[in-house]
C-alpha cells in the first residue's frame, strides 16, 4: 500500500477529468443530434416546397452519447483497477495509452464526420 495520499488524490482528480470529459462527449452529442433541427429550419426557410433535407445528425448524436457513456464506464474500470494496483503495493503501477489514444481517434472521426455533413449540406 502506499502511504502518500497524494498518489491516491492525484488519482481521484485524473478520474474525474474523465468524467467531466465523458459529460463533455455527452453534450456534444446532444448538440450534434440537435443540429439537424435547425438544419431543416434552413432548408424550410429556403425552399418550403423544395427537396428534403436528410442528415445523419441525430444518429451522429446519439452516437457520441453512447461513446460518453463508455468513456465514462472505462474510466471508472481504469481507476479502479489503479487504485486496486496501489493497495496491493505496485508504487508505480503501469498505465496503458489505449483508451486517451482511442478517444482521441473516435472524436476525429467524428469531427471528419461533422465536416462532411456541413459542407454536403
Amino acid at each position: 500500500m502506499v502511504d502518500d495520499p497524494r498518489v491516491y488524490l492525484a488519482a481521484e482528480r485524473t478520474f474525474l477529468a474523465w468524467v467531466r470529459t465523458s459529460l463533455a462527449l455527452m453534450g456534444f452529442g446532444f448538440l450534434i443530434a440537435r443540429f439537424s433541427l435547425l438544419v431543416r429550419g434552413m432548408n424550410v426557410i429556403e425552399s418550403p416546397v423544395g427537396r428534403r433535407l436528410e442528415t445523419y445528425s441525430p444518429w451522429l448524436g446519439f452516437a457520441m452519447i453512447v461513446f460518453g457513456v463508455a468513456v465514462c464506464l472505462a474510466s471508472l474500470l481504469r481507476h479502479h483497477d489503479y487504485i486496486r494496483k496501489l493497495e496491493r503495493g505496485d508504487r508505480n503501477p503501469s498505465r496503458s495509452l489505449r483508451t486517451p489514444i482511442l478517444v482521441s481517434a473516435i472524436l476525429a472521426l467524428v469531427g471528419l464526420a461533422m465536416a462532411v455533413t456541413i459542407l454536403t449540406l
